[in-house]
């Protein structure tokens, strides 16, 4: 194991045969699967063995995504969908509960990431629009897709981040509170139904296009989006309801017991990046 994926990587299924006795023949919903994470996670899946239905916004690229999982063997239906949009979401969960009354995986990977000041990001709209993809939709689809899920008592796999675990940050509001809300939500609504799992997966850092963005992480270490989607899938091969760094921990103590102190040091980074970029 490399230093990095030491000071990275949470606990991960990285056993293609595991996976394969785990999923094939079932049905896998995956969000986001246009690109990165959910398009990594579903072609892991694909070729495991699993139906994989592949939402995301985009049509083009998801007919991409679900040519490579059937050039592998795999089987991969198309549901383009826009989570953000309501009347989209229920003319989807309408068309997967038609077509798939029983699901028996749901990966949330569909996300988006702004680094940006919240008073900058008011006149933008930031914190609406990431609730709507981060939160509202994602949950609006599962309230939707309960007798499915129910049906083929689901695991729920939530994508989540580290940055949804420790106290806020500088120029991440928005994306942390959508995050932490969808979170939490989902713990709370999935005690609630039938035979339903719901796991955490707290990832770190991963180079996906989604933060390609910000030039700062370019410089830092990060997971490859296939590293990620072995993280991802390790709740459908074993009955965890938590997947994070080893280090995530230590880093919520200190948030508990010294919040301010944890809070200084990012303001502190942030400045340090500021006075960085001004003397570029």
């Amino acid at each position: 194991m490399n230093w990095r994926r030491a000071l990275l990587s949470p606990p991960a299924c990285r056993d293609l045969p595991r996976l394969k006795r785990a999923v094939q023949g079932r049905t896998v919903l995956v969000t986001g699967a246009s690109s990165g994470i959910g398009a990594a996670t579903a072609c892991q899946l694909g070729r495991a063995g699993a139906t994989v239905l592949l939402l995301a916004r985009r049509d083009a690229a998801l007919q991409e995504v679900a040519a490579r999982i059937e050039a592998a063997g795999g089987r991969a239906v198309v549901m383009p969908a826009d989570l953000s949009d309501p009347a989209q979401v229920q003319a989807v969960a309408a068309r997967l509960l038609s077509e798939f009354p029983a699901l028996h995986a749901v990966i949330s990977s569909a996300g988006r990431s702004v680094r940006r000041r919240a008073q900058d990001g008011a006149a933008r709209r930031d914190l609406e629009r990431l609730l709507a993809v981060n939160f509202s939709g994602p949950a609006a689809l599962l309230l939707a897709l309960r007798p499915a899920l129910e049906s083929g008592r689901a695991v729920i796999v939530n994508v989540s981040s580290v940055s949804a675990r420790h106290v806020g940050a500088p120029r991440w509001a928005a994306y942390q509170g959508s995050k932490a809300g969808f979170d939490l939500w989902l713990q709370a609504a999935a005690a609630e139904w039938s035979g339903v799992r719901a796991a955490s997966v707290y990832l770190p850092l991963v180079r996906t296009p989604m933060v390609a963005p910000t030039q700062a992480y370019r410089y830092l270490p990060a997971l490859s989006a296939d590293e990620a989607a072995q993280a991802v899938t390790l709740p459908l091969v074993s009955p965890v309801v938590r997947v994070a760094p080893w280090w995530l921990g230590a880093v919520e103590v200190a948030g508990l017991i010294a919040p301010g102190a944890l809070a200084r040091a990012l303001r502190h980074l942030e400045a340090t990046e500021v006075r960085w970029a001004a003397r570029r």
